[in-house]
């Protein structure tokens, strides 16, 4: 049985154990009891037989007494001695009768009978028992238990007649009844029964036994005489039995009720039954209460337990008695104790920004989960700018005290009904509830206005701004996560912007998921191939020759086909990648360019650099190692950099341009109009070229404003000894324009798409580009 219960257990442990005990002691006493019976029945059995043993003897000297009397009678031997039978016949006849014999025989010296008291014999008529006789006749007198014809058993003596020597023998029997049973049973306190074994079955020829009982004991003297050892069932009453031979085939039974002597003995096994059913009683009882006492404190340990696993740290254990187990109680508290400070601790960190003391991402989202409950809100996202600069100058404590600074700040600006939390670093998020597009681009500004005062540290001022993005719910997202993922691209476009306060809708496209793998797969692409190096023609306007070449990188993936450039250049530059592409880009350009050297076509192969790659401060002299690895003359190189690129960092553009220029090779400014940089800084900068953006250009011919923005800037570049690219030429008209605006070089779809490196000198020679000038008036373009 299993038991749930601690005080059910300790109840069941200390009754199992003694009943384990009294099960012992009954055992013992029941094994022992057994024994004490089975020897008192053996001893009382033993004590019959000597009493029995004893009256035979003593039954046996009365008889040889009354034959001794009758035998000295002179009438009686003087009868013998003149053969007169019925004179004999007559004494035995009177004799047995006075005491109580029921045979009687008078026996010649010659062995034969000369009268008896059974039946009338004749003069040759044997004595029935030789063997009695031929005991007498060696011992003077004899004694024994002989069967009759008639089935009887009888106790015989045997003594002479002496006149003075012996004439005859005088015999006589007393009959082994019930009577003589009964009166033997008397004496002994024992069951006394007489048993024949004949041919057949067993008789029972006597017994001190009842009638009923006499049946049964009749039934059970097969077995009882085949194993007198075994107790026998009579009447329902189990009987030991000991066996007293009293002639080769008569034994006398004596038997004891086995009842009779256990009787004692089960008394005192009851007694000792109902101490032990009340002893149990009072244990049980004792260890009830005595269990009670131990479990109840447990049970109060247990219940604080409980408390504990469901988070209450707060009530104390009640006072407990001072044993062990109070001892537990009192540990049990501190430990409670502990483990509210700990879970206080815990609930901060995982709440609670250590730094800053503001709640942190984990509890910024629970907010804007209970925001996204009403109907309308917005979740802004605040940034630093130049944080790293700072903490890169001046230190990282400085950089944590100014964080601080800064959340200390914050709350006051947002109010008392946004939750201002940082998210790591110098990012810092706000949620509004209820909030409005016109509410939340206030919100954010004020924010910005906030930290537009100066920081003083350590006597060091330090000027402050930011930049704030805002996603409104529900527009922007329908859960906390995508919110504040939205808000924090909403931050990235307002820095790309240069904006104060940016929103979703202001950046554009979001990045894509695959775009999280690009890295590795843009890496396996360059070792496996995937990426080849595409040229669109340069079309030399005033002569008609085609003398450069822009190299444009393509990737061949293996699943997704051919991806556009502006899929994975972009994110390059952004990761920093395009750090790795440039080298293998320059180097594959390089190689194609030694080719068209060797070959004898004069083209200039032009290659794109990012402004990642500005900041490269070993570009030059890797630019350099390539040349020289594959033997092309450096003013057959146009490196191109974007307007933007240049204005991200001036002067470590300019530094890294004039490395270039330095080896010969020509620099070229791209896209042109959509930055923000002026003439006036590019006339300072080592350029040979400039490209006007394709915005420009497309349609030039039919729009008045882009005709004079182009016209004007063909002009300036010229007076600058800065050479003119037109980039997206489509059609006729408006390379036509671009010639007669005094245009250097145009590049476009109309002129020629790009291709791979091995398809462009057969195209030259079928186009005959080297050697035949477009027609000054509306000539066929070159494709």
């Amino acid at each position: 049985m299993v038991f749930s219960s601690l005080k059910h257990r300790i109840v069941f442990v200390f009754v199992g154990l003694l009943a384990a005990v009294m099960t012992m002691v009954m055992l013992l006493v029941v094994t022992s009891g057994e024994r004490i019976v089975n020897d008192e029945l053996q001893r009382e059995l033993g004590l019959g037989a000597n009493v029995f043993q004893r009256l035979l003897q003593h039954n046996q000297r009365q008889l040889d007494t009354a034959a001794t009397v009758l035998s000295a009678d002179f009438a009686f031997r003087e009868a013998i001695a003149t053969q007169d039978r019925e004179t004999v016949g007559s004494v035995i006849h009177n004799h047995g009768r006075r005491i109580g014999a029921r045979v009687m025989m008078a026996v010649g010296r010659d062995g034969r009978l000369i009268a008896s008291t059974q039946r009338r014999t004749g003069p040759d008529e044997a004595f029935p028992f030789p063997d009695l006789l031929a005991q007498a006749e060696a011992g003077g007198r004899s004694a024994g238990f002989k069967q009759m014809k008639n089935g009887r058993l009888y106790h015989v003596v045997m003594v002479p007649v002496l006149a003075p020597t012996r004439i005859a023998w005088v015999a006589m029997g007393f009959e082994v009844d019930d009577g003589w049973t009964q009166e033997l049973a008397g004496t002994t306190g024992l069951v006394v029964s007489v048993a024949h074994r004949g041919e057949g079955a067993p008789v029972l020829l006597a017994t001190s036994l009842t009638p009923p009982q006499r049946s049964a004991l009749a039934a059970a003297l097969p077995g009882l005489l085949s194993h007198p050892a075994k107790a026998v069932e009579i009447s329902g009453q189990a009987y030991q039995s000991l066996l007293l031979p009293i002639e080769p085939r008569t034994s006398v039974v004596l038997q004891r009720a086995v009842q009779q002597v256990e009787e004692p003995f089960q008394a005192l096994l009851r007694t000792l039954l109902l101490l032990t059913a009340g002893g149990v009683a009072v244990f049980i009882l004792g260890s009830v209460l005595f269990a009670r006492r131990i479990v109840r404190p447990l049970n109060h340990l247990a219940a604080a337990a409980r408390r504990i696993e469901a988070g209450d740290y707060d009530l104390a254990v009640p006072r407990l008695p001072a044993d062990e187990i109070g001892q537990l109680g009192l540990s049990f508290d501190r430990m409670r104790a502990g483990i509210a400070q700990r879970e206080e601790r815990i609930e901060r960190l995982a709440y609670v920004d250590p730094l800053t003391d503001l709640p942190n991402r984990t509890r910024l989202l629970q907010e804007i989960e209970g925001m996204m409950q009403s109907r309308q809100g917005a979740v802004a996202v605040l940034n630093l700018d130049r944080f790293a600069l700072i903490n890169t100058a001046l230190g990282h404590g400085v950089g944590d005290r100014l964080l601080r600074e800064i959340a200390a700040r914050l709350p006051r600006a947002s109010g008392e009904h946004a939750l201002t939390a940082r998210l790591w670093a110098d990012q810092f998020a706000f949620v509004l509830p209820d909030a409005s597009r016109a509410h939340a681009t206030g919100f954010a500004h004020e924010l910005v206005a906030a930290l537009a005062d100066p920081v003083m540290l350590d006597g060091q001022q330090l000027d402050i701004s930011c930049s704030v993005g805002v996603a409104l719910y529900p527009e922007d997202g329908a859960d906390a996560d995508s919110l504040l993922r939205r808000a924090e691209l909403a931050v990235l476009s307002a820095k790309r912007r240069r904006v104060p306060v940016g929103f979703t809708s202001d950046q554009g496209a979001e990045p894509q998921p695959e775009q999280l793998s690009l890295i590795g797969e843009m890496r396996r692409a360059m070792s496996e191939q995937e990426f080849e190096m595409h040229y669109q023609p340069k079309l030399e306007l005033h002569s008609g020759r085609i003398v450069a070449a822009e190299a444009l990188l393509r990737w061949r993936h293996p699943q997704r086909g051919m991806v556009p450039p502006g899929r994975f250049i972009p994110f390059a530059e952004q990761t920093g990648f395009i750090r790795e592409i440039t080298p293998w880009m320059l180097d594959r350009v390089l190689a194609e360019a030694a080719q068209w050297q060797s070959a004898g076509l004069d083209l200039i192969a032009s290659a794109n650099l990012s402004a990642a790659d500005l900041l490269n401060p070993s570009l030059a002299a890797e630019v350099e190692r390539l040349l020289g690895k594959h033997g092309v003359k450096p003013h057959r190189l146009c490196l191109e950099i974007t307007e933007s690129a240049l204005m991200d960092d001036p002067v470590a553009a300019r530094g890294q341009l004039a490395a270039l220029s330095a080896l010969g090779v020509a620099l070229s400014i791209d896209d042109y109009g959509v930055g923000q940089a002026s003439l006036a800084y590019l006339k300072t900068l080592p350029v040979d070229e400039l490209k006007i953006d394709r915005s420009f250009i497309a349609g030039v011919a039919a729009s008045g404003r882009d005709a004079a923005i182009v016209d004007s800037t063909i002009m300036l570049c010229h007076a600058l000894s800065l050479k003119v690219v037109a980039e997206g030429v489509e059609d006729s008209a408006d390379l036509r324009w671009l010639m007669e605006h005094g245009c250097d070089v145009a590049q476009g779809y109309g002129i020629a798409r790009p291709m791979p490196a091995q398809d462009l000198p057969a195209w030259l020679a079928r186009s005959a580009a080297v050697s035949a000038p477009p027609e000054s008036a509306g000539g066929a373009i070159l494709r």
